[in-house]
């Protein structure tokens, strides 16, 4: 089947997988699809469950390819391995929660109604730094989701000045996070700001399930 029917058949599981990425995998020697004599590839079943394998691996697992790829060797050569997998206590944050936002043309207006929110609300957190318009004025859905998040925190009595905390927290979470693939994004090896892009997501969920970890570990100590 042609990469067109790949993707038809993952979609439906898995939304966000484009042509680069699956060419990215194949860059990345996790699968190797027929080539055709005018070089277009063409993959069988067995091909679009080797990827459903990896594409599940990254989104339940927070498995790194180079991870994903020696499962994929081990399998190859009749030796399974079992697949690492988070306690089952821990947060389930998949990566896919962390992929850049959609384009959107929101106004501050529009992120008001849409958080149910006092538009004085959203002109405080712009004011916080919890959000900012872009270039030409306009905010995205993940704006949407912090007013309302920071709205549901002024109910238990969260003012600017925590706000402010969390958003320092998240800044340092982020440059720790960017110092780690960049250095990948800028590199010339093929496919580099997919591997990226990957990476960074599968960095913030790890990040952020150890992170919800702690807070819960920390209040269970609190007061001891």
């Amino acid at each position: 089947m042609s990469i067109g029917v790949v993707l038809e058949r993952l979609r439906e599981e898995f939304p966000d997988v484009t042509v680069s990425k699956i060419r990215f995998l194949e860059s990345e020697g996790l699968i190797t699809p027929q080539r055709t004599a005018s070089g277009y590839r063409r993959f069988t079943d067995a091909d679009v469950d080797r990827l459903r394998y990896i594409l599940v691996t990254q989104r339940d697992n927070y498995l790194p390819l180079k991870v994903i790829r020696e499962q994929l060797e081990a399998m190859d050569s009749g030796h399974l391995t079992a697949i690492v997998s988070p306690a089952d206590n821990a947060p389930m944050i998949s990566p896919e929660n962390f992929r850049a936002p959609a384009a959107t043309k929101l106004t501050d207006v529009d992120v008001a109604e849409q958080a149910k929110v006092e538009e004085a609300f959203v002109d405080g957190l712009i004011a916080a730094g919890l959000i900012s318009p872009d270039a030409s004025g306009h905010f995205t859905a993940d704006d949407v989701r912090i007013a309302s998040s920071a709205s549901a925190l002024a109910d238990f009595g969260f003012d600017e000045r925590h706000l402010k905390t969390l958003r320092t927290t998240a800044g340092r979470q982020a440059d720790l996070i960017a110092r780690i693939t960049e250095p990948v994004a800028k590199s010339r090896q093929s496919g580099a700001q997919q591997k990226a892009e990957d990476m960074g997501q599968q960095l913030t969920a790890l990040v952020v399930s150890l992170h919800a970890t702690l807070v819960k570990s920390e209040l269970r100590n609190y007061g001891r």
